[in-house]
């Protein structure tokens, strides 16, 4: 019994401190606060764009894990463009000697997901666009392909740097998490580190901080 219940402890023990590494994640660190001087400065990655109604943040998503996926992609694909071309490409099994166009068709809808990974990773962007009521988020692969989020913005809009399950080489990176009103919305868990920090600068600054509760104070009546 005593091997069993020290078992037992050192795993709730282990359980503990996993669930309090995730809680710890998941709550992340506060951005942080950009003074007027670096928001005028920029970054050289991040393209500003202000009109009447906000401001309007751009970046791309350029990773060296996209640009080596599109390149074994596209020799891959060119190698078995050629071996079709020549009569020596297996298909569903079977030898293809004397290709037809539906051929290449079935071929280049094959690829078609693999190069869209590619350029997700490599040519997508973030376009994030900030407004007194509004915070929306655009991530395009390609023009017209891709989603868009919104957050209502109310009084307190909170921007920390947290896990929300994506990791890069088995580890867990942060991304830009904008919360408001209950909801949230997060994006660029592999944008690099300066870009991240600075893009969640760049919200508190223009949100500002939540308004802080001052305690009541009745102040006393003159002659008293």
């Amino acid at each position: 019994m005593g091997l069993r219940d020290d078992f037992l402890a050192k795993f709730a023990r282990l359980k503990a401190e996993a669930e309090a590494r995730q809680a710890s994640m998941a709550a992340g660190r506060e951005a942080k606060l950009l003074t007027d001087e670096e928001v005028a400065r920029g970054h050289p990655k991040v393209k500003v764009e202000s009109g009447f109604q906000g401001v309007t943040y751009g970046v791309r998503l350029g990773t060296w894990f996209g640009w080596f996926w599109l390149i074994f992609t596209s020799v891959h694909c060119v190698a078995l463009f050629y071996g079709l071309s020549q009569g020596s490409l297996k298909m569903n099994g079977r030898m293809v000697t004397q290709p037809d166009w539906w051929h290449f068709a079935l071929l280049a809808l094959f690829y078609v997901p693999f190069f869209l990974v590619g350029f997700a990773f490599t040519l997508a962007r973030y376009r994030l666009m900030l407004t007194d009521e509004l915070v929306t988020l655009r991530w395009r692969i390609l023009p017209y392909l891709g989603w868009t989020s919104t957050l209502p913005a109310g009084e307190a809009v909170k921007v920390t740097l947290a896990f929300r399950g994506s990791k890069q080489n088995k580890q867990p990176v942060d991304a830009v998490v904008v919360a408001s009103q209950g909801k949230e919305i997060y994006f660029g868990a592999f944008l690099p580190e300066d870009v991240k920090e600075h893009l969640a600068g760049l919200i508190r600054h223009y949100y500002g901080d939540a308004p802080s509760a001052e305690p009541f104070v009745v102040e006393p009546e003159a002659g008293r």
